[in-house]
């Protein structure tokens, strides 16, 4: 889902997620911020940006 607030100026930038790894411990405990992270990246991608090499 593309947004109008998001120019073809904004995608010639660089987004940058950071998706930080986690102990298991963390994994195990803490699945709604995992899933938030993941969720930011997706975003990220439905807006236009694509995946860095």
């Amino acid at each position: 889902m593309k947004s109008e607030l998001v120019t073809p100026t904004h995608l010639a930038r660089k987004a940058v997620v950071y998706i930080r790894q986690s102990t298991p411990h963390q994994v195990a405990t803490n699945q709604e911020s995992l899933r938030l992270q993941y969720a930011l990246r997706q975003r990220a991608r439905e807006l236009g940006w694509h995946e860095a090499d």
